[in-house]
């Protein structure tokens, strides 16, 4: 699932290196073998700070560090943002506007790329841990 949170991370981001640098889009992750959507959602992209959303979990980074949140086990794992495998990952964009990656197994499309005309705020990329109950897992890895 980490790999798969981390491919669409590093297609959202790809794409703000190549045009904007504030945007959301909608996503969608399919497994080639199996032809089964893994993953689909909304991104957020804001310079180096990004945020996906999908119904099994949520990534927010506010470019130096990462939140994962996945509520189905009621865990948030914070680490360091890690983006060196961006160097390996392409991007190509559809006359459409939209933009398709190829990665391993999986084909990532994202969709209604808007870019955003007002900046979203710097809490928008951060999960505070202090807003969970104590039956969350908290796992600190920075």
């Amino acid at each position: 699932m980490k790999r798969m949170i981390l491919l669409v991370t590093a297609v959202l981001l790809c794409i703000a290196a190549g045009a904007q640098q504030r945007f959301s889009c909608s996503f969608k992750m399919v497994d080639n073998v199996s032809g089964k959507t893994v993953a689909e959602g909304k991104g957020f992209v804001q310079d180096e700070c990004y945020r996906l959303e999908t119904d099994w979990m949520k990534v927010y980074c506010n470019g130096k560090d990462r939140w994962i949140y996945s509520p189905g086990s009621d865990e948030l794992v914070i680490e360091k943002n890690d983006v060196s495998f961006l160097k390996d990952i392409s991007v190509s964009k559809a006359a459409d506007g939209s933009a398709v990656v190829m990665y391993d197994t999986y084909t990532i499309t994202l969709t209604g790329i808007k870019e955003a005309a007002e900046p979203w705020s710097a809490t928008f990329f951060i999960i505070d841990p202090e807003s969970f109950g104590d039956d969350t897992i908290i796992t600190d890895l920075r």
